[in-house]
């Protein structure tokens, strides 16, 4: 159960930088719109919406897998489950 939690972890650490990414991409898109580059915001946004609908999925995805950890934490440890 340690190596399911530990590659979790690292998933969910990996998933928070993809996010960080994310958003800083959003602040440059912004400052590119306000700065009248709306051709490259127009391809930003397309890829943030990616980004979005991706980390929508990969969050469900890691509740699931962080789930069974939690309820296994839970468990007493004479109780075979």
């Amino acid at each position: 159960m340690q190596d399911r939690q530990l590659v979790t972890t690292t998933l969910a650490l990996i998933h928070q930088n993809q996010v960080a990414l994310g958003e800083a991409i959003q602040l440059i898109s912004a400052w590119f719109q306000r700065h009248g580059v709306s051709e490259v915001t127009g391809s930003l946004q397309a890829h943030l919406e990616l980004l979005v609908n991706n980390s929508l999925l990969i969050n469900s995805r890691l509740a699931g897998l962080l789930e069974p950890a939690a309820a296994a934490d839970r468990q007493p440890a004479n109780d075979p489950g």
